[in-house]
């Protein structure tokens, strides 16, 4: 090969922009044939509301030898490749009723402002420290994906804004950002062009693989074999998202794989959806009612894509909001919401329902770990080269203690050994870890939020 190809080459057609994974041909010839170069380290936070069943969550034993517990067990597989926390707490938010002081603040570690609407501040976020220092290497500084619409309004249980249970980035302490929940809008943000050009192209509604085939067959053969092979197995990996968002949005109209009461709700939307895209059409897609597990997915499927196309380098999703009311009766042996069944009362047909809910959690989490470590990157693969927390801002759903938070962090990046329950000491600042993954990701920082130390991991 006669060229070295520049990292920040991407496939361009008309009104289609797909970014590329690391490639052979984008090391310099010398690092080819010394070692290959060091991928960044990408960062990945994953919210689960409304806490966990805590005398089924935490591991027994300590160190390396450790039996995860039922919640977690659907981790088995991954065990070499999870740090399980224990100890972590965020002393920012004890002052905070409910589930708003301690939602908002989950990822900058300070106190927020009481208010029903107006002078909202809490922080800035350990993602948008990562954005702000890596953000201007990549298409975009961050990703913010969710699954239900933000809430406004004020809930007069606690007297707090709504809004601070439906963000967990803040880019400033008055600066949240939304996340966003249409896989759609999210695929296009990442692979298509700004929307002024979108709307001028008469190829808006074709597939971003067929706007941008003539310039990967350029690329294909300007590259050697171990090249084609990876460019080919990522382009049928959007292919095969792309298809799969476009058959959830077939399957929202027909009303498959529903359950009655959905059917029901779906048929409503429907209307309202064709009303509203004569009035409104940029806000029509955010009212799609999917199925969520395979919302959930595709939305984790998302941000791997943007993590192995380098798009950006740290990504927040949201399972749901602070008091997330989601149904979860399509799961076997659960009967109603999700915010519901954590007040649980200590009542024995509560807590089987809400264990079954935070399983269901653990078994997404797996599922991403599962496609991070499916995607070869360098010596090893995306999960070598990430850090995705997961976890909740209380521990009990009927308790709302921020204590001894329920916490697992999944991958290798900046050299985590992984494999581990690690114990810290009681009431050991949550930001302690966020400190020390910032060091890990490269944004050297002796502090972050109410950190008292690194907690090494």
């Amino acid at each position: 090969m006669s060229k070295i190809l520049s990292r920040r080459t991407v496939l361009r057609g008309l009104g289609a922009t797909v970014a590329l994974p690391f490639l052979e041909a984008m090391q310099p010839r010398a690092a080819r044939a010394a070692a290959a170069v060091k991928a960044p380290t990408r960062m990945g936070f994953l919210f689960m509301p409304n806490g966990v069943r805590e005398d089924r969550w935490t591991p027994e034993g300590l160190g390396t030898d450790f039996k995860l517990s039922p919640i977690l067990s659907p981790l088995e597989a991954h065990r070499k490749d999870i740090t399980v926390l224990t100890g972590l707490g965020n002393r920012a938010s004890l002052a905070g009723d409910g589930h708003y002081a301690k939602t908002a603040n989950w990822l900058t570690g300070t106190p927020i402002a009481k208010t029903t609407g107006k002078d909202l501040h809490c922080g800035i976020s350990v993602d948008q420290v990562l954005a702000k220092e890596k953000g201007y290497l990549t298409r975009f500084p961050s990703l913010e994906l969710g699954t239900e619409p933000i809430m406004s309004g004020v809930d007069r249980n606690v007297n707090y804004t709504m809004l601070y249970g439906s963000h967990i980035a803040w880019r400033t302490p008055t600066s949240p950002i939304p996340a966003e929940i249409n896989p759609r809008f999210v695929f296009d943000r990442l692979f298509r062009e700004d929307a002024a050009q979108r709307q001028a192209s008469a190829e808006e509604n074709k597939s971003v693989l067929d706007l941008v085939l003539a310039d990967a067959k350029s690329l294909r053969a300007k590259v050697g074999k171990e090249d084609q092979q990876r460019l080919d197995e990522y382009l049928e990996s959007l292919r095969h998202i792309e298809r799969r968002i476009d058959a959830d949005i077939a399957r929202v109209a027909s009303g498959e794989n529903l359950d009655p009461a959905a059917k029901e709700a779906t048929a409503r939307l429907d209307k309202r959806i064709a009303e509203a895209m004569t009035a409104n059409p940029k806000d029509a897609g955010s009212r799609l009612r999917l199925d969520h597990t395979e919302h959930c997915r595709l939305m984790l499927d998302l941000m791997a894509l943007s993590f192995q196309t380098d798009s950006t380098r740290t990504s927040t999703f949201m399972f749901g909001w602070a008091v997330s009311g989601k149904n979860f009766s399509f799961l076997p042996g659960v009967e109603g919401g999700h915010h519901q069944l954590s007040h649980h009362e200590g009542k024995a047909d509560k807590l089987d329902a809400y264990e079954k809910i935070n399983r269901w959690h653990i078994e997404q989490y797996s599922y991403l770990i599962d496609k991070l470590k499916s995607i070869k990157e360098g010596e090893g693969n995306l999960l070598d080269n990430s850090l995705i927390l997961f976890g909740s801002s209380i521990r009990d759903g009927n308790k709302h203690d921020p204590r001894n938070l329920p916490l697992v962090l999944a991958g290798h990046g900046g050299g985590v050994k992984g494999g581990q329950h690690v114990v810290a000491a009681k009431d050991t600042p949550l930001c302690n870890l966020y400190t020390g993954m910032l060091n890990r990701a490269g944004v050297e920082t002796p502090s972050f939020g109410d950190s008292s130390g690194i907690l090494e991991v």
